[in-house]
């Protein structure tokens, strides 16, 4: 998808299968996180992409989650849409990591007919993000940046981000390439739009039928019935084509037990959000276990999406929430 400014580099495998999965990756890397995954969702339709301004995703403005979650939309329509008639001729799963997450977030809860399943790792948060937070956190990292690690060899930078992510020496080489590819200007605008994050307001049934309450009584008795009529299609369509009543019942939302603190607590604000979302810790794993664990990984996305019972309470390396706070 490219224009003479912007170019969203992706990579596509299994393109005859009917059914799609979108890896999303997380902040300041880029789709190689998925290394460990090509082999194992062969079967699928996989589309492995660089966010904006990551990886060889080339954008003129600052990165946005809204407008990266657009330009997503955008492609999956292209790859699980017939242009004919605009009906949907594949299925679509969304499987996203950290900043990957968010923005799958984002698109369960703006556009849930476009998605059929959600599965979202090491997601933060926060429950009342400040402007100045997130300004004042950027700043002390560029001055710890400017401080401390420009002083420093590059080697030193890529050793400290292979153990805070707890990878092998044999990925030094990628995180190397992720680290150059990403300017300064982009790693502030990325920073701040995960900072900042909030899920988009998910409109419900209440909502809806209260809007419409006070839109009759502020139209005249001439176009009552001509606005209830037509409230009673956008409502028939609403539920049809937006599906804006969204509970969750799609989404598995995971994260790692030796991950922050902060992460699990993201994790139920997820659920207090999509209350029937399935919320599960990883047994002692890191932020990036879809590269370490990936056995364990592949195993889960793949029985989500294909098991309609939603049934991971047989897996002994996965904790369901009720049971999480043991291993605070």
């Amino acid at each position: 998808m490219n224009d003479s400014k912007n170019i969203l580099y992706f990579e596509e495998e299994g393109i005859s299968n009917n059914e799609i999965i979108v890896f999303i990756h997380s902040n300041l890397l880029s789709n190689w996180v998925w290394i460990n995954q090509r082999d194992y969702f062969k079967d699928f339709h996989c589309i492995y992409l660089d966010l904006p301004n990551h990886g060889n995703s080339y954008f003129a403005n600052e990165f946005s989650i809204e407008t990266s979650s657009k330009i997503i939309k955008e492609l999956i329509q292209e790859k699980a849409y017939d242009s004919r008639n605009n009906n949907k001729i594949k299925k679509v799963n969304l499987v996203g990591v950290s900043l990957g997450g968010q923005i799958a977030l984002y698109l369960l809860s703006k556009y849930p007919a476009l998605v059929d399943n959600v599965i979202v790792s090491g997601v933060n948060l926060y429950e009342d993000p400040k402007k100045d937070d997130f300004n004042n956190v950027v700043s002390m990292m560029n001055i710890f940046k400017m401080d401390i690690l420009d002083k420093k060899p590059n080697k030193f930078l890529i050793k400290a981000l292979l153990a805070e992510y707890g990878l092998e020496k044999k990925y030094y080489e990628f995180i190397k390439e992720s680290n150059e590819k990403i300017s300064i200007e982009s790693f502030n605008s990325i920073t701040k739009e995960s900072l900042k994050f909030k899920i988009p307001k998910i409109e419900n049934s209440k909502t809806k039928n209260k809007n419409n309450r006070k839109s009759k009584y502020k139209n005249n008795e001439n176009n009552k019935y001509k606005n209830n009529k037509s409230n009673k299609k956008n409502s028939k369509n609403n539920n049809t084509n937006n599906k804006r009543d969204n509970n969750g019942e799609n989404l598995l939302v995971l994260f790692g037990t030796k991950e922050y603190p902060k992460v699990k607590k993201s994790a139920s604000l997820i659920k207090d959000i999509f209350n029937k979302a399935h919320v599960f810790g990883v047994y002692r794993s890191l932020h990036l276990w879809n590269i370490i664990d990936y056995e364990w990984f592949n195993e889960v996305v793949k029985d989500f999406i294909c098991n309609k019972s939603y049934n991971l309470n047989n897996k002994d390396y996965l904790i369901e929430d009720i049971y999480l706070e043991i291993y605070n």
